[in-house]
């Protein structure tokens, strides 16, 4: 178990490193078998080379994440934040119109995306996080502007 504290700073150092699209210093947080989803209901994944393609997805894409203020479990292992995000709808926009998720715009390569979510995440006793959940609906994802 870590600090609440920890925790805290942990969830929040992850936004400021894919801000940064510091991947290899955002795997550094991670446990070697991690699990993920991202949106919770989407299917869940193993191990960081599987990570680490999803963040190299999410900052080629130019993801800015705007956290919110962390909250910790009373168990010793979770927080969550939640996280306002945006980012360019290309390269990854297209699929989430494939899968209903919003509407594809008429100019992609100048349009945004943003949309809410709350980021969880379980900590290891070791400090580093074991699973990463993402939680956001049809509903709050969008084409900004």
């Amino acid at each position: 178990m870590i600090d609440e504290r920890s925790r805290k700073k942990l969830i929040l150092e992850h936004s400021r490193r894919m801000n940064a699209a510091d991947i290899d210093g955002l795997l550094e947080l991670y446990a070697d078998e991690v699990t993920f989803e991202d949106p919770v209901g989407s299917g869940r994944r193993t191990g960081r080379d599987a990570l680490r393609a999803h963040f190299e997805e999410l900052a080629a894409a130019g993801i800015t994440e705007i956290p919110g203020e962390p909250v910790a479990g009373q168990d010793g292992v979770h927080v969550l934040v939640p996280v306002t995000a945006t980012m360019d709808y290309l390269p990854k926009g297209p699929g989430f119109a494939e899968r209903g998720w919003l509407t594809a715009p008429d100019a992609p390569e100048n349009s945004r995306i943003t949309w809410d979510y709350v980021l969880m995440m379980r900590a290891g006793s070791g400090g580093l996080i074991q699973e990463l959940q993402m939680f956001w609906g049809r509903s709050d994802i969008g084409i900004a502007g």
